[in-house]
């Protein structure tokens, strides 16, 4: 009996096969050719875990409708049965050969299928150009620093003393000491510290009076100006630096500070503190000993209200934090060692106001390895500033060294000695400060004038004491007491302790 397949059926197949749902099966009294699989691309082509493609219809197939079973085919469960397709009568259709089903169209059998690994990567989409990114400013590197110089076996003594002034009796009393061959002889006044001064490698001096030439008139207090064989003995005397920098020194204007710039021009001798103009001030000033170069900066608090003309070129110091902060970066690349002498405080007390404590440590915290201070005409503290590179020694004010005035406590100074050696890190330091203590006196007479250590002053000469013109006196231990009152023990010799 000839199998037929109903029309129905068939046309189901065919729909079936168009669909592309059926790939292997058959259907009774139908062959099938198996169409080549197409390759599209589409994006529900993924790679498998195996590495070929699943499309995403594979994944999720459409359910399939019952196929009949054949002899090889396992049993199937028991399912329900469809109800059955009513064959057509041949007296209402007759009966004809099934149509042929066209074969589906397939690729030429040369074209393989293409895994889609093998299939070459879509072209990358361009990204977008990004937006330039300003570079960021590079920080300055800062420059390094030259080598340190290492120093050995270095040592060199130092010998500071404080205002040099010169009232109207110390020049007359110059006078009467002097000789057709010198109208003016100021070297017995420091016959008792001439020693001292000489055995310094450095000697330093306040010369707190200008010398601006006989043209001038000598004169003392207010505006004070000396005579300029001063200047000569102290330089026989072995001075070495002079700093010029302090309240008296336009006392004859700009002109006589020129005058007197002129005659220690003349000198052997360093001085600071007053400058021709702004390039010479530019200029550190330095002193060389033992192979070692010491830069020394000065300032002035003020000029007692006279000041120089605009049209003057000349420089006066006046303190300014920010000259200071300027000098001392020049200074130390100029010099070894850095010390600052600086007119500062307030007159006639042993006790430094408020802005020198807050300069010193600027100037400390800055460079500076000494810091030498005067003005107030009386002794002032002297103490150690620790820094972040090591110390700094500081003298408030060193006091009169010599002076007309009336005032016990003014009559009060000091040598101040001290060492600049190097350590063992090849650095230099200051080291053993002592201050020798001085009593200046003058006769009943405002004559007589002289430079007394305080071991040498006695009880004698301090019954002769001019002070007793003015009301006052000053015994030796009177004298010890003003140093005390100012001076750790740290800082006095032995036999003051």
């Amino acid at each position: 009996m000839t199998n037929r397949i109903p029309i129905k059926l068939k046309k189901t197949a065919v729909l079936l096969l168009a669909a592309g749902l059926f790939s292997s099966c058959a259907l009774p009294g139908i062959q099938l050719r198996e169409a080549s699989p197409r390759i599209e691309a589409s994006p529900f082509i993924d790679e498998s875990p195996a590495g070929g493609t699943v499309s995403r219809n594979e994944r999720d197939p459409a359910p399939l409708p019952d196929t009949p079973r054949t002899p090889d085919d396992p049993a199937p469960e028991p399912v329900a049965e469809p109800e059955p397709v009513p064959e057509p009568t041949p007296e209402t259709e007759p009966e004809t050969e099934a149509e042929p089903i066209p074969a589906p169209v397939t690729e030429p059998e040369t074209e393989a299928a293409v895994p889609a690994a093998a299939l070459p990567p879509d072209p990358p989409m361009p990204e977008p150009e990004p937006e330039p990114v300003p570079e960021p400013e590079p920080e300055p590197v800062p420059e390094p620093e030259p080598p340190r110089k290492f120093f050995s076996d270095v040592s060199v003594s130092f010998l500071a003393m404080g205002d040099n002034l010169i009232h109207e009796n110390i020049h007359m009393d110059a006078s009467y000491r002097g000789t057709a061959d010198k109208a003016y002889d100021f070297l017995p006044m420091y016959q008792d510290v001439a020693g001292a001064i000489a055995s310094a490698d450095v000697a330093f001096i306040n010369q707190e009076t200008v010398m601006a030439g006989a043209e001038w008139g000598y004169t003392g207090w207010p505006c004070f100006n000396c005579p300029q064989q001063l200047g000569r003995d102290m330089t026989s005397l072995g001075i070495d630096v002079v700093n010029l920098a302090n309240n008296h020194m336009l006392d004859k204007t700009a002109d006589g500070l020129s005058s007197t710039m002129d005659f220690w021009d003349t000198q052997p001798v360093l001085t600071v503190g007053a400058y021709r103009d702004e390039e010479d001030a530019a200029r550190i000033r330095t002193i060389e000993r033992d192979g070692v170069v010491f830069a020394w900066l000065a300032y002035t608090l003020h000029t007692n209200g006279i000041v120089k003309p605009a049209s003057s070129p000349l420089v006066v110091p006046y303190i300014d934090d920010e000259l200071i902060l300027s000098d001392l970066e020049r200074a130390k690349e100029a010099g070894d060692f850095v010390i600052v002498s600086i007119h500062w405080g307030d007159e006639n007390t042993q006790t430094p106001n408020d802005e020198q404590y807050r300069l010193a440590r600027l100037i400390a915290d800055n460079g500076a390895d000494v810091i030498l201070g005067h003005h107030s005409h009386t002794l002032q503290p002297i103490e150690w500033l620790e820094t972040d590179r090591g110390r700094t020694l500081c003298v408030y004010s060193l006091g009169n060294f010599v002076s007309g005035m009336s005032r016990p406590v003014n009559m009060v100074g000091g040598l101040f000695r001290f060492n600049v050696v190097s350590d063992a890190d090849g650095r230099l330091i200051p080291a053993d400060p002592v201050l020798e203590p001085t009593v200046f006196y003058y006769g009943m007479d405002w004559f007589n004038t002289h430079v007394y250590m305080l071991y040498n002053y006695t009880p004698e000469i301090a019954a002769t004491h001019g002070l007793a013109i003015s009301g006052y006196t000053l015994t030796p231990d009177a004298a010890r007491q003003y140093v005390t009152n100012a001076v750790d023990p740290e800082f006095l010799p032995d036999w003051m302790k």
